[in-house]
């Protein structure tokens, strides 16, 4: 094996210990940082997905989302295979929807937009899934998620995917500078704290905000 195949081999290696690093740091979230809000509930995991994500590409988001969703389904789930499918459908779409944009604009306006578009895309996903998929594994009649949709559901995945984004945005940074540090993905350490950053940081916090609100509105109901 020559040297550039090696180097090749060795930065594989590195990506799929990464890869398999975040998948079981979102799993190990979900116990953390996690919040009922009525029959539903949030975690943190696709904060965790999103950031590898954008280390690692969106197809790593789609592979990445599978496993703490299948973990889950296999020790503490209660809602079966259609909880399962539920979960990995919502953290790809957030964490894939991010990516894809960051990688076709690797710069500040492009993680800005790919968060944002990830809240609206996997808001609107999520829709027609509970419409389909909550009445199987909750065994209600589609008329009850319905009446759901628009007073709980709704603002539910918005504020999930609003949170999710401002974690992302608050903990990128660092994360991905030490990740640097260790060579275990390459690119320049900067550790500047730049107009960007302070924007990047005024955007999570604006965003972290309005997710509260709407999730202390929906647990007050």
């Amino acid at each position: 094996m020559d040297n550039q195949n090696k180097k090749t081999a060795k930065t594989d290696v590195k990506k799929l210990v990464g890869m398999a690093m975040f998948a079981a740091l979102s799993y190990a979230v979900t116990f953390v940082f996690r919040m009922p809000v009525q029959f539903l509930t949030f975690d943190a995991k696709d904060a965790v997905l999103t950031i590898a994500a954008f280390m690692y590409g969106p197809l790593s988001a789609i592979i990445m989302s599978i496993i703490p969703a299948l973990i889950e389904f296999i020790t503490i789930s209660d809602t079966g295979f259609w909880g399962f499918l539920m979960n990995f459908v919502s953290s790809a779409a957030f964490s894939f929807t991010a990516s894809v944009i960051y990688k076709y604009k690797r710069s500040f306006n492009g993680a800005i937009i790919g968060l944002y578009a990830a809240v609206v895309i996997t808001t609107l996903v999520m829709i027609p899934m509970n419409l389909f998929i909550t009445p199987i594994y909750m065994g209600v009649p589609r008329s009850v998620v319905v009446e759901f949709l628009p007073t709980l559901i709704l603002p539910f995945n918005f504020a999930k995917s609003l949170m999710n984004a401002a974690i992302t945005m608050f903990i990128y940074k660092p994360v991905s500078l030490a990740m640097k540090r260790s060579h275990l993905i390459p690119g320049k350490v900067d550790v500047k704290f730049n107009k960007q950053s302070v924007i990047m940081l005024i955007a999570g916090a604006v965003s972290l905000v309005v997710a509260i609100i709407i999730f202390i509105i929906l647990k007050a109901k």
